[in-house]
Formats: C-alpha cells, sequence, structure tokens
C-alpha cells in the first residue's frame, strides 16, 4: 500500500501491512480451494454413480425389452404366417376363376394373331415379319444393298414410307411384347426400329447424294434447281444453288405448304439446302429433359455441293468423289474458305448469325397443350435433349407454324411431356349394358377438361374431349396403346413415364404393386364406380388407395351421376388400400381433413415397423392396443360380404378380353403413380 501523505516538510512515507496479515490470506485461500476441489470431486463421484446406476437401469431394460421383443417377435411371426395362410387359401379359392380367365384371353389372343397374319399372307405382304431376327437382317441388307448407288428420290421415298410400315408393325408387336411381360422381345423390337429407321436416313442421305451428282439433269429454263417430292410420313424439298442469284431469298413449295427464307450468306453459298419433314420423332426415347416433339420433325441441312461437269465433244465428263454416294453436310454459319468447318460446336448456337425463317403446315389433328405460348426448338445430339436457344419469333397462325432458327438441323415444335400430369383425378364407371366402361382422365391442364376413353372387348377409343380436331379420332375403334399413341402424336400425351416422376416432383408407385391393382381395378369394370383418391399421392411408394362404389341402377352410369356419387361420400362408398400382399378397405374418405394415426400406423406395418417393433407401434401411444388390418388376397375375395350377388356375378362373367384391356389402359395411363 503506498500513501502519500504531506507535511510542512514533504516527506514520502511508504506504509505496507503487516507480514503476517499475507500469510493469513494464503492459508485461508488454500482452504478454499481445497474445500472447493472436495466438493467438485465429490459432484464427480456422485455424477459418476449416477451414470452408472442409469446405463446398469438401461441394461436392465434392454435386456427386458429383448426378452419381451422375443415374445413379440414370437407372437407377430405367428400373426403374419397365419395371415400369408389365409391369403394363400384365397388364392387358390380364386386360381380356377384365373386360370379359366388366362385361358379365354390366350383364345382371344391366338384368335386374334391368326386373324393378324392372314390379313398379312392374303395382302402378300412384302414387310418382313419384326417377330422374326432373320427376315428383319434380310430386308436390312437388301433396303441397305439398293442405296449403295443412290435410288431415284421416288423410289428412296417409297423405301422410307415402307420402312416406317416395318417400324409400326415393330411397335405393335412390342407393345404386345409388353402385355406379356417379355421385356426382352420388346427391348429387341425397338432396337428393330432404332436400325430401319437408321436406315431410312441412309436411303435419303444417298438419293440425295445422286442427286447432287447430276443435279445439272434437273436445271430449270432459269438455271435454277429445285425439287420436291412427298409420301404419306415424308415430305422432302431441295434447292441446289450452282447459280448463285443476289435476288433469291426464299425456298417455296407450295404443294407441301414450305417456305424456308434465306439469309444473304446462304443464298449467295454454293451449296445445296435440304428440307425434310417426317411425322415421327427418332428421340422420343433418348430426350433427357421434359421436352417432346409434337407435329413432326422438320429439319434444314447444308449441303456440300459436288462440281459441275463438263461437257466436251458431246461427252458428259463428272468427277466421281465421295460425294457422289454420300452427301457432306456443311455447318452453320457456313465457315469462311479454308476455315475448320468444327469452328462452331454442335452444341454451340452462335447468335450473331442471320437466322433461317421457316414456315410449314402443321397436321390438321394436332391440339397444343400450351397453344398461349408455342415453343420451338433443335435437337442436341451432344446433350440429347431439345433445346430452344437460338430459335425466336415463334408463332402460329391458321395452323401454319412460323419460326426463326439460327440452327439448321432437327427442329420441331415442342411441348412438356408432363403438360397433362400429375391427372387432377380419374374415374371409371360401366356403360348401360356392361360390356364396356368410360375411363375419365382430367388433365393438369384446364383446356381439356375430362379425357374420357371407352374400353371395350380388345379396343378403346375417344368419347371426348369434343374438340374439332379430335373428331376423326373419335369414330375410329383401336388397341389402346394405339390409341393413346395417336393422342401424343395430337398433343394429349398421356402415358407418362418413370422418368417423368422427375420432372413433377413424386415417387413412383412400385410396379408391381401398380400392375396388381390396375389387374384388380378392371375385373371390378362390369358392375362398380371407381373414382381416385386424393391421398393415393401422398401415401408411400408401397401403398396405393381408391375409392369404390357399386352401380345398383344402371340407368345411372353417366358422368354427371358418378360425380354425384363420390361427392356425397355416403355409406356405399368405399375406399381400398393396396399393398402387394393385398388389400383392404379402410377409413380414408376424400372428406377427411387427414389420415388417422391409427391408419398411418397399420399402412406403416410390414414396411416401415416388421416384428416388435410392429406389435408396439400398434400398442404405443394408444389407449387400446390396435388390432391388425385383415387383408383380403385380391379385391374378389375382399368383396364378398361387402358386394351384392348380382354385382359379383357381373364380374365373374364378365368377359376376359374386356377386363384385360382395362387393366392395359389403366396401366398405360399410370393412374396411381400419376394420379
Amino acid at each position: 500500500l503506498n500513501l502519500n501523505i504531506e507535511s510542512p516538510n514533504p516527506k514520502l512515507y511508504y506504509l505496507n501491512p503487516p507480514s503476517c496479515t499475507n500469510e493469513q490470506g494464503k492459508k485461508g485461500g488454500n482452504k478454499k480451494k481445497e474445500a472447493m476441489e472436495a466438493e467438485m470431486r465429490a459432484a464427480e463421484e456422485e455424477a459418476a454413480r449416477l451414470e452408472e446406476e442409469r446405463l446398469k437401469v438401461e441394461a436392465e431394460e434392454r435386456i427386458k425389452r429383448a426378452e419381451e421383443d422375443k415374445g413379440l417377435l414370437k407372437e407377430e411371426t405367428a400373426r403374419v404366417a397365419a395371415a400369408d395362410e389365409a391369403l394363400a387359401t384365397q388364392a387358390a379359392e380364386f386360381a380356377p376363376f384365373h386360370a379359366n380367365r388366362q385361358k379365354l384371353l390366350d383364345a382371344f389372343g391366338a384368335k386374334e394373331k391368326a386373324a393378324y397374319d392372314w390379313g398379312r399372307i392374303s395382302a402378300c405382304c412384302p414387310r418382313p415379319d419384326p417377330q422374326h431376327d432373320k427376315e428383319m437382317s434380310g430386308y436390312e441388307r437388301g433396303v441397305l444393298a439398293q442405296a449403295t448407288t443412290g435410288q431415284l428420290l421416288g423410289d428412296a421415298l417409297n423405301t422410307a414410307q415402307n420402312n416406317e410400315l416395318v417400324t409400326a408393325e415393330a411397335e405393335l408387336y412390342r407393345h404386345r411384347a409388353l402385355a406379356e411381360g417379355n421385356a426382352e422381345a420388346a427391348d429387341q423390337l425397338r432396337g428393330y426400329q432404332a436400325r430401319i429407321r437408321a436406315l431410312t436416313e441412309t436411303v435419303l442421305d444417298r438419293s440425295t447424294a445422286r442427286i447432287l451428282h447430276t443435279a445439272d439433269k434437273y436445271q430449270n429454263d432459269k438455271g435454277e434447281i429445285q425439287l420436291h417430292d412427298a409420301r404419306a410420313d415424308f415430305k422432302y424439298a431441295l434447292w441446289v444453288n450452282h447459280v448463285k442469284n443476289p435476288r433469291f431469298k426464299q425456298i417455296e413449295v407450295p404443294e407441301l405448304h414450305i417456305v424456308a427464307e434465306l439469309p444473304k450468306s446462304v443464298a449467295l453459298a454454293t451449296i445445296a439446302v435440304r428440307l425434310t419433314h417426317r411425322t415421327y420423332c427418332n428421340f422420343h426415347y433418348r430426350c433427357r429433359n421434359e421436352l417432346m416433339s409434337v407435329g413432326g420433325v422438320f429439319c434444314v441441312d447444308l449441303l456440300t455441293l459436288p462440281a459441275l461437269p463438263k461437257v466436251a465433244k458431246g461427252w458428259t465428263l463428272r468427277t466421281v468423289t465421295p460425294l457422289a454416294h454420300d452427301v457432306s453436310r456443311v455447318p452453320y454459319p457456313i465457315p469462311a474458305a479454308g476455315a475448320p468447318r468444327d469452328q462452331v460446336a454442335a452444341s454451340e448456337v452462335d447468335p450473331d448469325a442471320p437466322p433461317v425463317r421457316v414456315t410449314y403446315r402443321l397436321p390438321l389433328d394436332l391440339v397444343l397443350a400450351e397453344p398461349a405460348r408455342p415453343r420451338v426448338g433443335w435437337w442436341d445430339e451432344e446433350a440429347a435433349a431439345w433445346t430452344t436457344e437460338g430459335v425466336t419469333d415463334v408463332r402460329i397462325e391458321d395452323g401454319t407454324l412460323t419460326y426463326a432458327s439460327v440452327k439448321l438441323t432437327h427442329l420441331a415444335l415442342l411441348q412438356s411431356r408432363v403438360a397433362m400430369v400429375t391427372y387432377r383425378k380419374w374415374s371409371m364407371r360401366p356403360t348401360s349394358p356392361g360390356e364396356s366402361c368410360i375411363i375419365s382422365i382430367t388433365p393438369n391442364n384446364a383446356r381439356f377438361g375430362n379425357v374420357e376413353l371407352e374400353a371395350g372387348d380388345g379396343w378403346c377409343r375417344l368419347v371426348g374431349p369434343n374438340i374439332p380436331e379430335l373428331n376423326a379420332l373419335r369414330q375410329k375403334k383401336m388397341s389402346s396403346w394405339a390409341l393413346l399413341n395417336r393422342l401424343s402424336a395430337c398433343g394429349i400425351h398421356l402415358m407418362p413415364e418413370d422418368r417423368d416422376c422427375f420432372f413433377v416432383e413424386i415417387d413412383k408407385k412400385e410396379a408391381n404393386l401398380e400392375a396388381a391393382f390396375c389387374k384388380d381395378l378392371a375385373l371390378l369394370a362390369p358392375a362398380f364406380m371407381v373414382a381416385s383418391s386424393k391421398w393415393n399421392k401422398d401415401i408411400s411408394k408401397d401403398d396405393c388407395m381408391v375409392r369404390f362404389a357399386e352401380v345398383t341402377d344402371f340407368d345411372r352410369t353417366l358422368a354427371v351421376d358418378l360425380d354425384k356419387v363420390f361427392a356425397r361420400e355416403h355409406d356405399a362408398v368405399k375406399v381400398i388400400l393396396r399393398k402387394l400382399k393385398g388389400c383392404v378397405i379402410v377409413n380414408a374418405k376424400d372428406g377427411l381433413e387427414t389420415l388417422s394415426p391409427e391408419l398411418k400406423v397399420h399402412m406403416a406395418d410390414g414396411r416401415d415397423n416388421v416384428g416388435a417393433a410392429a406389435v408396439r407401434s400398434r400398442r404405443d401411444g394408444f389407449d387400446v392396443s390396435l388390432e391388425p388390418l385383415q387383408y383380403s388376397q385380391t379385391t374378389l375375395s375382399l368383396l364378398r360380404g361387402v358386394a351384392s350377388e348380382r354385382a359379383l356375378q357381373r364380374v365373374h362373367s364378365a368377359s376376359a378380353p374386356f377386363t384385360e384391356n382395362v387393366k392395359n389402359l389403366l396401366l398405360l395411363l399410370r393412374v396411381f403413380t400419376f394420379g
């Protein structure tokens, strides 16, 4: 302690406390520290003791729980075994019904196949049968041999059209194979289709090369060279620019309703411009994004010109180069003389390039899902996707499409493959005679309202919507896949695939579950109304839900009658929960705000909770333990005691081809994954 004391004689004094005071403070501090340390040791010892006791109690509880789980597992195993035995008994009981049904289906299929084969034979069909590899291989070799020297344009287009008939027949057999569960045969047939269409490109390229090699023969009085031709699935126009006319601005083919306005750089280049249109798309199954072509695929190719022949003393001398047998494509923008042709990558877009403006007539039966904002894009082979970059000024007027593109390749009017899904709702109802049913889909597109399809004894037809463009299609009966293919070509795509789940952010239902439930519901088609459940999208991919009601008055089976039944949801409306093991009726009507905790536990049984965990989940948290749900093997066994004898009789006596056709249509529509 330092103190500054003033006095008459200033002097600094330093006063320090006695040394004994410091020693006492130190001793007191040590005692306090020792006491705190002792207290901490005691607390740690107490905590260790309590932790030891806790671990001991937990270990004892685990042992007790494990012992209890053994009993619960034994109990649950016995219950599951008994349930499985009951399901097996039901399966055995209905085995004769299914066996007889399959026998009828086999007979129907054999009859249809025989009629189809006889039609081919009686028509002396020259095309190969896509079911036979040797015939297909021989056909491919023959076409390739004919194309070696280049066919005349008319002959080449005949070959291309014939090739498309072969691919159409292969598509018929592919869908039959898929319906029979023969994925290997379906893949083989798709491979045939790809090879035949690649062969078509070769045929057209070599025919074009032949024309260009002898282009002087096609000159008119003005020295212009332009020719065109068409078949059912192909349009072809070729303009050869040996005489560079600065006033030439567009290729116009009124007979094909095609116009291409050329920029100056193309009009003054020594090249050929080929314009082709195909009604089909080669890229649909390879496309990695959500876009698909509608209205066919239009292709603009710039082609290298071989030198003109020289005429001397009555002789015409032509230089034979590789261009005499095949075409060479010129990139766009056209490279300067001597510049490398790959200066702009095939997947890149040069925004400064002057565009080519294309105009052509769209199919009369095309109905766009997105008419307010039409999109045109080009196929990016590197990305395996359609892209709209570089395509501008897209418009549709009076059924004619116009756009400007700086990419000259495969171009198409595009729309999303998922423009119609997920379905807002769907339903199925029998017609009054009960020999067919109406499947109604409300797509996620307000333009179409309800799309209604009638399914009968091996045939389907379009019932609605009542759109003028679809009038011709409504008059035709065809197979389920053929009808949906035609609707897709018209712009109403109702055949979503597994890859589309990503774009609408949903989980795919298990394939075997979806197939089993479609078969179940198809059997109900003659006597029951069926409607989608709002809960189906929210529950697990291992579960499906649907509502159904027995038809008691077959004079009231119109759409308005069905809407009334399922809007009111009286006692006649019931809900089926379907798992792979079977189905059961549950309390899950659309009028509920949420699914009950009890039902959520039941749905988790056998999936999230198995063995002892399943027993505990049904017990814990409930005043009274839940009784496990009693599943039926199929809807046939489920309906006993629920439906009237009259309804069951209609179900059992229904035509097997009819119900099988309904099943196939439901599967193609993917009503449980996308509905």
